[in-house]
């Protein structure tokens, strides 16, 4: 179902059983639209006005961890255990781009991906019309695993997660980028505020809550990490719990969406869309 901002609601495709909520994946221009079902045996493929069911042939233990781990942003390519059958509609994924995997958690970059393995990250780009592997590996801390790779600013930014804490990296591969976060302030933000499970957004722009040192689950702020360095704001309330960490603004940088709800509401969790005050938002 697709729901617009004014209220309008259209049903896009449908497909049997119940949903893998989890997998439901969409490329940044909304043209191309991936999903499972909760047995992981059927997708359901959506591009423009064509849909396309197809059909595994054996169980796959899917994870979605991060936004593009599924379908790639430009939606030209999709992480897949085997290569199904179609059932009905037309073949989409003739024109799609397999990566096959089914073990490990994948993150695309449009060009280029991520494969987080035991031993580190590794990268791979786009050839002839597949992927061109070990084109480099990168280590990350011991006891630590990515939940999301964002590109911000010109930069990969890998979220990490261990057992009781988070960090973050930088996947450079030009020598004295790796301190990329110290060198925007992004580090000092840390020290001054809780560390926020995860760093996420789009469009080069990536967003993450600015959380109370006294009250963990209370947000009092948001922060934007772009080409033109960091930028802080307050919220219209004094502050938030939010349901997840997934803080995303739009392309022109002057909306943000976020759910959660703000202390003291009554009723149902929510989704919130800000306008951004800054000078380059009339």
């Amino acid at each position: 179902m697709k729901r617009e901002l004014n209220g309008e609601e259209r049903i896009l495709g449908e497909f049997p059983g119940s949903p893998n909520e989890r997998s439901l994946s969409c490329s940044q221009d909304g043209q191309t639209i991936a999903a499972l079902d909760a047995q992981n045996s059927t997708l359901f493929l959506m591009r423009g006005a064509e849909t396309a069911l197809y059909r595994f042939s054996r169980f796959w233990a899917f994870s979605n961890v991060g936004r593009y781990s599924f379908l790639s942003p430009d939606g030209k390519s999709i992480t897949l255990a085997e290569t199904p059958s179609l059932i009905s509609g037309a073949n989409l994924l003739r024109d799609i781009t397999i990566f096959p995997n089914g073990t490990s958690n994948v993150f695309f970059m449009n060009d280029y991906l991520y494969v987080d393995l035991q031993e580190g990250m590794q990268k791979y780009a786009a050839a002839d019309g597949g992927w061109a592997e070990r084109v480099a590996k990168f280590k990350r801390p011991t006891g630590f695993d990515a939940s999301e790779i964002i590109r911000c600013g010109g930069h990969d930014v890998v979220s990490l997660v261990g057992s009781e804490s988070s960090r973050y990296m930088v996947i450079a591969d030009v020598p004295g980028s790796q301190d990329w976060l110290g060198q925007t302030g992004i580090r000092k933000l840390f020290r001054k505020h809780n560390t926020p499970v995860l760093i996420s957004g789009g469009y080069g722009t990536c967003g993450f809550p600015l959380l109370d040192h006294k009250r963990w689950n209370a947000t009092i702020g948001l922060a934007s990490l772009d080409a033109s360095g960091v930028q802080t704001y307050s919220l219209p309330y004094p502050e938030i719990r939010l349901i997840n960490d997934d803080i995303s603004f739009s392309k022109d940088g002057c909306f943000v969406l976020i759910q959660g709800f703000w202390l003291g509401q009554q009723g149902p969790d929510n989704t919130h869309l800000l306008a951004v005050q800054s000078q380059r938002c009339q």
